[in-house]
């Protein structure tokens, strides 16, 4: 692959690796905690082979990789390795690139009988011993959390046939996965699903939206309820055929939460208009007495592409971190922000997920960068309404952040926060491992990584 391609997302630390490899993580600045124990791993997304039309390349459009540390006893290995779906496969097998991406839409063709290729690229989520990685237009692709092999899509004994989010939630009371799709056609706009925790769909319903393909990214979870984000991002393949843009913001048509009871049909949800915004990702959500609480990093407005460098770094689309109370006594909702620190990519310990909890983690966007990167990161501590910032040496830039508890944890923030910085000053890669209690310390451990681990989306810690 030409890396000098005239695309920011081709170029730099955006810019694919080549190589699979599997190789212990020797050259260490600190030491690995060894109450660390478990699978750090990080997909995004790496073209196999260079685009058809570069120029129009967008950084959604690659393949997914994987990479992964394996910690145990102080100790660390390293592997990568892309997730073969069935477009890759057939792009393997042709030895070059068949499919257009987003920005390409209305001139997609279709091959293999595919009008376009599931990527796997987005996130991850462990649930009944299965691996999935994630993109929400398509089905789940099993992998071997030993060796990242991919062992095809995963249908859940052909229960799930729509799309899938790439941010399930599982409950830690019941372990029960709770999971949506967003559709682009049919009378519905959104399946909702609940799957035991032995991985067997045990519910689904389909809701109604206003509006026919509404981009939902993520959800929020309590013990009672699932909350959908039902804002003004639509999804069009007509209007990406007749030259418009694929995902369109259309602030006119509001936005709101919807309020599912778990096992709850689409005469159930219960509505709640909010003030137009847009949410990508949710930091928890609980119960109070008759209120639902939702916490989230939400913008005042997104493009989703961010198709110029204007987007891509107006502050208008930079997320903040806000909150919701949703009465359901009332039927009112109280809104405002709780912070002016632009932030995304918004971490908890997941033992907390649907419960009050007192810590967020999350990356701080780099000012004025026009790349999404972030040069710091942020811990909220919710019952004080403080913040601990950690910010990068100049140069430095991250991805997602995750929690990983420290073995027999006592407290909620006993562990340690783990991810991969690139110093664009060097060239070279990192993970850093913070103690999450001794936050602005910096980094008890880096691992000076054997290959170069380009930016990329969703990260997940695998005990």
């Amino acid at each position: 692959m030409n890396a000098k391609m005239e695309n920011s997302f081709l170029n730099g630390n955006f810019a694919p690796v080549l190589d699979e490899i599997n190789t212990p993580c020797n050259n260490v600045i600190g030491e690995i905690p060894k109450a660390l124990s478990g699978h750090f791993l990080r997909i995004g997304p790496n073209p196999q082979y260079a685009p058809l039309d570069p120029e129009r390349y967008h950084w959604f459009d690659g393949d997914g990789m994987i990479h992964d540390i394996h910690f145990e006893a102080g100790k660390a290995n390293y592997q990568n390795r892309w997730v073969r779906t069935k477009g890759f496969n057939i792009e393997r097998e042709e030895g070059k690139a068949i499919w257009k991406g987003f920005q390409s839409l209305h001139e997609l063709e279709f091959h293999h009988g595919l009008m376009t290729k599931n990527v796997a690229n987005t996130a991850l989520v462990w649930h009944a011993n299965k691996l999935l990685a994630l993109w929400e237009a398509g089905l789940p692709h099993r992998l071997s959390l030993d060796s990242l092999e991919t062992l095809g899509e995963e249908n859940f004994d052909g229960a799930w046939d729509s799309a899938f989010t790439a941010h399930p939630k599982v409950c830690p009371e019941t372990g029960e996965m709770i999971t949506f799709g967003y559709n682009v056609i049919g009378d519905f706009g959104f399946t909702h699903g609940v799957f035991d925790k032995e991985g067997k769909l045990k519910h689904k319903a389909q809701i109604k939206l206003k509006r026919k393909s509404v981009m939902i990214h993520d959800c929020a979870i309590t013990p009672d309820y699932t909350l959908i984000l039902d804002m003004p991002v639509t999804f069009s393949i007509e209007r990406a055929m007749a030259g418009g843009e694929a995902f369109a913001w259309e602030p006119e048509n509001g936005a709101r939460i919807g309020v599912l009871p778990r096992f709850g049909m689409n005469e159930d949800v219960r509505w709640f208009d909010v003030e137009v915004g847009y949410i990508f990702h949710v930091f928890n959500a609980w119960q109070e007495g008759d209120e639902v609480i939702l916490e989230a990093c939400r913008s005042d407005s997104t493009s989703v592409l961010a198709e110029t460098e204007e987007d891509a770094s107006a502050s208008s689309e930079k997320a903040r971190p806000y909150q919701y109370r949703m009465n359901m006594k009332t039927g009112t909702v109280v809104e405002k922000p709780i912070d002016e620190l632009a932030c995304e990519f918004s971490r908890i310990n997941e033992n907390f997920i649907g419960k009050k909890n007192q810590f967020v983690y999350a990356s701080r966007f780099s000012a004025n960068d026009k790349a999404p990167r972030f040069d710091a990161l942020v811990k909220f501590d919710r019952k004080n309404n403080t913040r601990q910032v950690f910010e990068f040496d100049t140069g430095i830039y991250s991805g997602e952040f995750v929690f990983a508890p420290r073995n027999n944890s006592v407290s909620e923030d006993d562990g340690f926060l783990l991810g991969f910085v690139h110093n664009e000053n060097t060239q070279q890669s990192e993970m850093y491992i913070l103690d999450t209690k001794r936050f602005t310390d910096g980094p008890v451990a880096r691992i000076i990584m054997p290959a170069r681990v380009p930016y990329g989306f969703h990260a997940a810690w695998v005990e």
